[in-house]
């Protein structure tokens, strides 16, 4: 029996320095594979979003509900939330913010009043406010100072805040429900100036539900009149709180790297006055058999002709008239939809352009 004992003390002796070595082994291979395996993706964080119609800007009918929202929507995927934006009335998207029922709405204009009850985000975007009024009205025409108003019904749209100048100047505005209405009571004569937003006013006139020619109604030149228009940045809002302003932090870093993307641009250049959704094909231009692209350095480059592409800023030429047609080139600055430059804003001589089938 002795002997046993020596024999499996020495078996012990000589095996432990491996089975040591192995446990060691195997505990840096746990370690190792659990540190190197993939961690599991976390799917991003559904959050809804409250706005209103504002075509152009944002729209339940709208392409992605509009530009700012496709923006608005790209800062918060950025963040690890998947956004729904919903879409109502103005008045009701600032209650759900200020109810926490949405983690924000947009676009608001910063108002004082607004800055005293909510967080603003940095500046999404700027438009213009404007007065219009219809051409043939001359005493809505002459409108310079606050006095010219004092005769004058001027609509106010339910969830509007407008510049102070104008709030100052009207004793009592006329309630509307919607842009739309406002300005189908300012072409049938109800009230003779409409405030609202240039491209917006301006979308709206042009649409197939305006029953009116467009052209009967313009925007007063505001020039560096406070009264007659102003500068406006739109804004993502919330209620103030704690986690709400680290959150807003994060918006702000998130939106200032989408504002150096070719997303913004396109948003931009999408709500131009002269901006539009129109879907062409591009043809070749100087018997080249290819199409011709610009970058923004200037630099050239080839698509194969009937490449598609979208407008979204069409020159001046197109919408304000030219006073002699030459061979100068006009540039137009297009969304590329397919082929290799597919997704990128380029410009494009306008004589390459082609709506309907591609042309010779």
């Amino acid at each position: 029996m002795g002997v046993r004992r020596v024999t499996w003390s020495r078996r012990i002796a000589i095996v432990r320095p491996t089975l040591i070595l192995c446990v060691v082994v195997g505990l840096a291979l746990i370690f190792l594979v659990s540190r190197l395996a993939p961690s599991p993706v976390r799917p991003p964080k559904p959050v809804f979003v409250a706005s209103g119609d504002w075509e152009p800007f944002v729209g339940s009918d709208l392409t992605g509900g509009g530009p700012v929202a496709r923006l608005v929507s790209e800062v918060l995927q950025r963040q690890g939330y998947a956004p729904e934006v919903t879409f109502t009335t103005w008045s009701l998207a600032e209650q759900r913010t200020g109810s926490g029922a949405a983690i924000g709405g947009f676009p608001f204009v910063g108002s004082d009043s607004r800055r005293d009850e909510f967080l603003l985000s940095d500046p999404l975007l700027d438009f213009d406010y404007v007065l219009f009024v219809r051409r043939g009205d001359r005493a809505a025409l002459a409108v310079d100072k606050s006095a010219d108003l004092a005769d004058l019904d001027v609509a106010h749209i339910a969830g509007y805040d407008y510049w102070p100048e104008l709030e100052a100047a009207v004793a009592e505005f006329v309630e509307y429900p919607s842009a739309a209405a406002a300005f189908a009571a300012l072409a049938a004569g109800e009230v003779d100036v409409v405030p609202e937003g240039r491209e917006s006013g301006e979308a709206i006139l042009s649409s197939p539900s305006y029953s009116g020619d467009a052209t009967d109604i313009v925007p007063l030149p505001a020039g560096d009149n406070p009264l007659l228009g102003s500068r406006e940045a739109l804004y993502f809002m919330l209620p103030p709180s704690d986690d709400n302003r680290r959150f807003l932090a994060a918006f702000n870093r998130s939106l200032a790297l989408v504002k150096a993307t070719d997303l913004y641009t396109e948003t931009l250049a999408a709500l131009d006055s002269r901006g539009g959704n129109d879907e062409l094909e591009l043809r070749s231009v100087g018997g080249v058999g290819l199409a011709v692209l610009r970058d923004r350095t200037g630099r050239s480059v080839v698509t194969p002709v009937g490449t598609r592409v979208r407008v979204v800023a069409w020159p001046a030429e197109f919408s304000e008239g030219v006073d002699s047609v030459s061979d100068r080139p006009i540039d137009v600055q297009v969304k590329v939809l397919d082929g290799p430059s597919q997704g990128r804003i380029m410009s494009v001589d306008a004589r390459a352009l082609v709506i309907g089938d591609s042309a010779p």
